[in-house]
């Protein structure tokens, strides 16, 4: 039997899908597996949901204090090894953690491709990340701040990792599982590992939080680069920096041109929106 596995699931008025993601993991292939719940002051049914699985879910309730508030109370809330961090939208196959268990690690985050549903769950796409298991740290670092390079809900990562650096409560809570992979990247030298198979599905639709400001979110998220650079010494910053500038100097012209893109995506309406998300999410990001 490996090691004990947690899933952690941050829960906030998510009644439509959270029956779906619950069952997902309850159904699991891997054996020694807890599921924690925590419902950050729901007011919809989401609690009553999370109810009729008391026996297979760990549910914690708080007032609603946002994402990183709930992450990291449930961190404290598990015990597993590793902790599985999946949104109550979303949908993990069977095998999801069977896969990403087999290249845990106690420094390494492993994280997968991943298949893009629809509001009725219907398969749009899939979604295969670039893959960089051959580069170092470093290497991987620079990506980093080149732009996001994981989708958070794939992952599995040691709890350890969680616990040390935590999920900080940002102003624009879009940006959190960003900002704790940059942190963790920069600062605690993790290591990433990329599964080349779909493992999850991932939920695209009007009302989750990376709809609301893409624009703003983008913008926030250029500040947060420039301030972890602003905090390194100048030996680490200018190798930072340089191998940056390098990196990007190399990238095609439609990498260069996917801030502008999206942008624009922000000011379109919401059925043209979210076609040219599913753009972006196969056929900008995927060539990073």
């Amino acid at each position: 039997m490996g090691p004990l596995i947690s899933v952690l699931i941050p829960v906030y008025n998510s009644e439509k899908f959270l029956e779906e993601c619950i069952c997902s993991a309850i159904n699991q292939t891997y054996d020694n597996l807890e599921i924690v719940a925590i419902d950050d002051g729901s007011t919809d049914k989401s609690l009553e949901i999370l109810e009729k699985h008391y026996d297979k879910v760990k549910i914690v309730s708080q007032a609603n204090q946002g994402l990183a508030a709930a992450v990291n109370n449930g961190v404290q809330n598990c015990n597993g090894k590793y902790i599985k961090w999946i949104s109550p939208d979303d949908v993990m196959y069977p095998n999801c953690i069977t896969e990403l268990a087999k290249h845990s690690g106690p420094d390494t985050i492993v994280y997968s491709n991943w298949d893009i549903i629809d509001e009725n769950s219907k398969l749009l796409r899939t979604f295969s990340e670039s893959d960089y298991n051959m580069l170092d740290a470093f290497g991987f670092a620079v990506r980093l701040l080149d732009g996001q390079q994981i989708n958070v809900n794939t992952t599995l990562i040691p709890s350890a990792l969680l616990r040390k650096h935590k999920v900080r409560n940002l102003e624009d809570p879009v940006a959190a599982d960003y900002n704790f992979f940059l942190n963790v990247s920069l600062t605690g030298h993790a290591k990433f590992f990329l599964v080349a198979t779909p493992l999850i599905k991932y939920r695209i639709h009007s009302g989750q939080l990376s709809h609301k400001n893409i624009a703003k979110t983008l913008s926030y998220t250029e500040n947060m680069k420039k301030q972890y650079l602003q905090k390194m010494d100048d030996v680490t910053r200018k190798k930072y920096t340089a191998a940056l500038d390098e990196y990007q100097k190399d990238k095609p012209l439609s990498k260069q041109t996917m801030h502008l893109g999206l942008n624009l995506l922000s000011k379109m309406p919401k059925e043209i929106s979210d076609s040219v998300l599913v753009y972006y999410l196969n056929h900008i990001r995927t060539r990073r």
